[in-house]
């Protein structure tokens, strides 16, 4: 083989050596730069199209907002954090003008921790361990045989615990007509303050000449709440008034 091919064959090689060692030293890591980069802009893509997600929905919250406020503010005055009983008793005093009635005594008593309701013991083993009934007689029909009612079922919170929630017992007595007491209670239980009327009774009143009078004096005993707020540990003792 003459120089001149040797040189030529030489020279090829060299071209291509520096062709191979341009492409590893320069053109690959571009290469690897430009996918990583696509990777890059693939990954920041979905996370912006997540956060416009994101943000449409907290658009959404933001405009229930007002509403979701002012249902808070309407449950926090149904069942406060505090006692209160000044504005509670002003409540009673309001409902009972509108209706025409005069309150005659009023007293509250210690505020009583809450006990979650426990569903009773042995219910299902009593239900099955009771003496069977006497099968029903052929002429019997399924409609005449009573249905005893099932039971309601208790639903409780775990969230409410005798550490952050207590019954105030509250009695109060009004003095008027049926119908007025009738309006009096309905106004108490559509007020602000959440006030559950559990017994009511009514003692007749009588004229100043003796006779029976059109009045009566009705009594109406129940419980008020308070839940109280979870960064204080006041608890919450009223005296009786």
């Amino acid at each position: 083989m003459s120089r001149n091919r040797l040189s030529l064959l030489l020279a090829f090689v060299a071209m291509a050596v520096v062709a191979v060692g341009g492409f590893f030293l320069a053109v690959q890591p571009q290469l690897a730069l430009a996918s990583s980069a696509l990777d890059q802009r693939s990954s920041v893509e979905e996370t912006n199209s997540t956060s416009r997600s994101e943000l449409t929905r907290l658009r959404e919250r933001s405009a229930e907002l007002p509403a979701m406020q002012e249902q808070l503010a309407q449950l926090s005055a149904s069942v406060p954090d505090t006692a209160d009983l000044s504005s509670f008793i002003a409540d009673l005093n309001t409902v009972a003008a509108s209706s025409g009635m005069e309150i005659s005594s009023y007293t509250t008593s210690d505020a009583v921790a809450y006990a979650p309701v426990a569903a009773a013991a042995g219910t299902s083993g009593a239900a099955s361990s009771a003496t069977p009934a006497p099968s029903a007689s052929p002429s019997a029909t399924a409609s005449s045989v009573p249905t005893a009612p099932a039971a309601p079922q208790a639903v409780t919170n775990g969230a409410i615990t005798g550490e952050n929630f207590s019954v105030i017992p509250v009695t109060v007595a009004v003095d008027g007509t049926f119908d007025q007491a009738l309006t009096f209670v309905d106004g108490i239980q559509h007020g602000s303050r959440l006030f559950l009327v559990t017994n009511v009774s009514s003692a007749a009143k009588s004229g100043e000449d003796g006779s029976t009078s059109d009045d009566s004096t009705w009594t109406f005993g129940g419980s008020i709440y308070v839940l109280a707020d979870p960064s204080t540990t006041s608890s919450v003792t009223p005296a009786a008034g």
